[in-house]
């Protein structure tokens, strides 16, 4: 990678209980702050022990409210995410006219968001009011068009879900998007709002601590949850040259990794964080050069601690004693899917002050952690941190660490992101396909549901395994095991691969009982598997789990074509040779409640809805070459366009953009009697209109059934199995739309 084309980050917002600046927040770290204290953002209550005892306090790490709201938006994780975005494009000098007028020279901006539950503040609320509107607002979608009202950027962006990792997950994929060409300036946001669904499901784990959290100590009980919005700008070092921007940091590096080895215990040998971190850092080797700071994840549970540092000492071997090694969570507790960009921008504050705050509570346990050079009691002034990395560990086993250098460092060492080609080389293939879905004819299982025989699932997963499982993990386990069979990948070629998962709504039936038990019986009482099974990265906790995948995972949630989007990310994910090959599923469960909302939006009216699964793996042509597989199709291209306004029109724009793209390429959208399909079809008219060009031919899904983000993949998979290539068209409700161009393969090949 030559300079110019270093990746930079010239914003760096934060919030949490010390503060919302990371100058502020270092500031109270640096003085021996620590904010965990009672928390009346959390909705719920403990039931009391016993009649006439007094209810146990509810404590937490919660952001001080501030005023003034930005633009009256409904709830907190919108109000927090609001002001952090703007501060954030603020510092970067990307105001409303600023963006605009770049856009209109060319410039292209994308926004990511990370988030482990996102939303799920509004289904409470709307289980508690029984307004299905408000249960609607759950939908990622809603929080993060609110959030990016009046702000010049588009009202939307993909939502990824790494759990705990997803902070550094959406800085790596913004990274890639632009580093595969597709995007200029990308803003990557994580946030995860306090809540009680998260206390809830927390405590029920027992992995909330009673008392202080003390980090790689030997009395170590479990972490206090807090909240957190990190905001970050991230561009390539010669736009933010050329628009006079300052660089506040370099992106060396970033990893990503899945332990494949349990849903909320870490490996202990601590394998899938080294791999990830090894990644990160990997400009390092042979320079003799160390991190001069680690942010660690350290929770201060005790298998998680053990974990992190086994990781650690693989990674860095003797030499992790000369490195400095801080845990912030001590303070501000677990942000969730804000740890990594919460801690980040707090190390880049280190590095402009050149002051690094210590873990609180915390005497190392010098039994378990020998080489561990913990910054405790007292911070260290007078610091020089160039270079640090940043480490985050996720539910489901999840890992990603990123490695950055400060704007100021003298010595500079070349970035080597895990970018290994030219994108606009690469071509990507669909190898493999599974489908797992119904008929439209088949019998319901409730009025308006359709669902699949239990018989369907025979010989594709340990029964025994499985048998408590959300009917969505089954699923999403079962299409990946159908798609890698059809693709004939062996248990080295999965392991290697990355596993991404689409859905708008997972595990719909353990989320709402988990949420039905903690309204009824307070706060203590939810069921562990119901609560851990309905997180929303459920899916590709899952897939990794059951297909035994350690390369990168993560889901897409939130909206109708999340399936599109998982493939449009895992697409990016190997044209820039991150892996050799994903497995991608977009999958959805039914329920009565799911189809109450969306009657209520008026968006299937009523057509019945379908759950089902369907996985494609996707494989760098060259890999299914080597290997000796079939080639089914070939991806030409995805892509993901968001509206600019909140209107019908702005939806119709987003839809009409993605059609331009075609001349005489049949056009595959949703069923015609969906408000989708309807939007489709307008859009095509009014393409030909403005074009002044004929009509290039749309051909809705022709079953009448709602299959939810799914529906596109079927649309694929039509188009595979029947040798056609086409252009696959899905709106959302919210106002994004989704497009695939899938080609056949020549017969001359």
């Amino acid at each position: 990678m030559t300079e110019p084309d270093t990746l930079v980050l010239t914003a760096a917002s934060a919030s949490c209980s010390l503060g919302e600046d990371r100058h502020a927040i270092l500031a109270a770290m640096l003085e021996g702050g620590v904010e965990i204290d009672v928390a009346p953002g959390i909705e719920g209550v403990f039931e009391p022990d016993a009649a006439g005892d007094p209810v146990p306090e509810v404590r937490a790490a919660q952001v001080p409210e501030a005023s003034p709201e930005v633009g009256g938006v409904p709830d907190r994780a919108e109000r927090m995410l609001a002001r952090s975005i703007r501060r954030g494009l603020d510092e970067a000098g990307l105001d409303s006219s600023t963006i605009r007028s770049m856009r209109s020279a060319g410039v292209r901006f994308e926004t990511i968001f990370g988030t482990t539950l996102g939303g799920m503040r509004h289904l409470g609320a709307g289980m508690r009011n029984g307004r299905l509107d408000v249960m609607a607002r759950t939908t990622t979608s809603t929080v993060t068009r609110h959030a990016l009202v009046d702000t010049g950027l588009d009202l939307g962006g993909s939502t990824v879900s790494a759990a705990c990792a997803s902070g550094v997950s959406a800085l790596a994929m913004a990274g890639t998007s632009i580093l595969a060409g597709e995007a200029d300036v990308v803003v990557a946001i994580a946030y995860d709002p306090i809540s009680e669904f998260a206390y809830a499901g927390f405590h029920c784990l027992r992995l909330v601590s009673e008392g202080p959290l003390r980090p790689f100590t030997a009395d170590r009980t479990g972490m206090r949850l807090g909240e957190g919005y990190g905001v970050f700008v991230v561009e390539r070092e010669s736009t933010a040259v050329t628009r006079g921007a300052t660089v506040l940091a370099r992106i060396l590096g970033w990893g990503g990794g899945s332990d494949a080895h349990h849903l909320t215990q870490p490996i202990p040998t601590g394998r899938g964080a080294a791999d990830a971190l090894r990644s990160a850092t990997v400009s390092l080797e042979g320079t003799g050069i160390v991190p001069d700071l680690i942010a660690a994840h350290a929770t201060s549970t005790p298998a998680n601690d053990l974990a992190e540092h086994a990781a650690l000492a693989c990674c860095f071997g003797d030499r992790l004693a000369e490195i400095p090694v801080t845990a912030l969570k001590s303070r501000i507790g677990h942000t969730l899917g804000a740890a990594g960009a919460v801690e980040l921008s707090v190390v880049l504050a280190a590095m402009e002050h050149g002051a690094v705050p210590a873990a609180a509570n915390a005497t190392v346990d010098r039994e378990s952690f020998p080489t561990l050079d913990l910054v405790a009691p007292g911070p260290r002034h007078d610091a020089t941190v160039d270079r640090a990395a940043i480490v985050s560990l996720g539910f489901g086993g999840v890992d990603a660490a990123i490695l950055v250098e400060s704007g100021t460092a003298t010595e500079r060492v070349p970035p080597r992101p895990p970018v290994t080609c030219d994108a606009s080389e690469s071509r990507i293939v669909i190898a493999g396909v599974g489908s797992l879905v119904p008929a439209a004819d088949d019998p319901p299982i409730r009025s308006g549901e359709i669902g699949l025989d239990d018989a369907r699932f025979d010989g594709l997963d340990d029964a025994r395994a499985v048998r408590r499982l959300a009917r969505f993990s089954k699923l999403v386990r079962a299409a990946g095991v159908l798609a890698t069979r059809n693709a004939g990948l062996d248990a080295e070629a999965i392991r290697t691969a990355s596993g991404f998962v689409g859905t708008r709504f997972g595990a719909s039936d353990y989320t709402l009982d988990f949420y039905t038990e903690l309204l009824r019986d307070g706060l203590g009482a939810g069921n562990p598997l119901h609560f851990a099974e309905s997180v929303p990265n459920i899916g590709s906790a899952q897939l990794s789990l059951g297909l035994g995948i350690e390369g990168l995972t993560l889901s897409v949630g939130g909206t109708a074509i999340a399936g599109l989007e998982a493939l449009h990310h895992a697409r990016r994910h190997l044209v820039t040779g991150q892996a050799d090959r994903a497995i991608v599923v977009a999958a959805e469960e039914t329920h009565p409640r799911v189809r109450e909302v969306l009657r209520h939006l008026g968006e299937i009216g009523d057509l019945p809805s379908a759950e089902g699964a369907i996985a494609f793996v996707l494989e760098r042509e060259s890999a299914a070459i080597e290997r000796g597989a079939p080639i089914l199709a070939v991806v030409e291209e995805t892509a993901l366009e968001w509206p600019r306004g909140g209107g019908v029109r702005d939806s119709l724009r987003t839809i009409q953009g993605g059609i331009t793209r075609t001349t005489d390429e049949v056009v595959r959208g949703p069923a015609r009697e969906t408000r989708a399909g309807r939007r489709v079809a307008i859009a095509r008219r009014l393409r030909t209109r403005s074009a002044g060009t004929g009509e290039c031919e749309l051909r809705h899904a022709g079953e009448r059934v709602e299959r939810e983000s799914v529906g596109a993949f079927r649309a694929i998979a039509e188009l595979v199995e029947t040798s056609e290539g086409g252009l696959v068209v899905w709106p959302d409700p919210a106002g994004g739309a989704a497009f695939a161009r899938i080609a056949p393969v020549s017969s001359d090949r």
